[in-house]
């Protein structure tokens, strides 16, 4: 009979990695493309509801565009226009603001198209703040997005500034909760460190950046887009 436990062995695995799912999603900003490709079939494997299926899919994919759009910038368009055309049926806040996070990497692709694409993307951001306004990924997404908007478009580093500090702080407000939904997104607090200090430097304000560095270490010093955070302020203060 001890050796019947063997059979249960694949079972109580799966269960292991279900389990471990929810705090793989929460880890995608600081994923390489090879860890993501593997999440997208560990993904497409689990049992979830639809709405967070759709929003974690459409998640990993912007993450796996901004990886491949040097490598491969058809096969990133092609994948961004996809998961943008799936977004459009999403009316939540977190979507709305992804949405909008997917406007602004197709501006890349097209920049031709941005006197359309750009008050689209404003939008969505605005609709996205009313729907979901305690949720740190919406004014993370926002905040990213002006700082890389042209000053003279009403973007850039000051101006992003106010909306990236909002998202330090509905992020730190939402970590004193325990989350109700498993599957509900819950990333967004050392991202929103990294992009506070890239949005500092580019301002000029390189000690408040180095300060905002050293916070999203002490949340998790192994996190991979801190480094593309010490990149960002390296840079902008070799620039000042």
């Amino acid at each position: 009979m001890r050796n019947l436990s063997y059979l249960f062995l694949p079972v109580a695995l799966c269960l292991a990695a279900q389990d471990d799912l929810p705090l793989r999603l929460a880890q995608i900003q600081g994923m390489a493309t090879d860890p993501l490709q593997d999440l997208q079939g560990r993904l497409a494997a689990a049992e979830l509801p639809a709405e967070a299926r759709a929003y974690h899919e459409a998640y990993l994919n912007y993450a796996l565009v901004t990886r491949l759009r040097e490598k491969d910038p058809k096969g990133a368009e092609a994948l961004l226009d996809r998961t943008m055309k799936a977004l459009e049926t999403r009316p939540g806040g977190e979507s709305l603001a992804l949405l909008g996070a997917c406007i602004g990497l197709k501006l890349g692709f097209s920049p031709m198209s941005g006197m359309t694409l750009a008050p689209k993307a404003s939008r969505l951001f605005e609709k996205a703040t009313q729907a979901s306004p305690a949720s740190p990924r919406v004014r993370l997404f926002h905040g990213s997005h002006v700082l890389h908007t042209p000053a003279f478009f009403g973007g850039g580093p000051k101006k992003a500034l106010p909306i990236l500090e909002g998202a330090v702080q509905t992020a730190e407000a939402e970590a004193q909760k325990p989350p109700t939904d498993p599957w509900a997104p819950r990333w967004g607090r050392v991202e929103a460190y990294a992009w506070l200090a890239i949005a500092q430097a580019s301002a000029g304000l390189q000690t408040e950046a180095e300060t905002s560095l050293a916070k999203g270490r002490a949340l998790d010093p192994e996190h991979g887009f801190l480094n593309y955070a010490v990149r960002r302020v390296a840079a902008a203060k070799a620039k000042s």
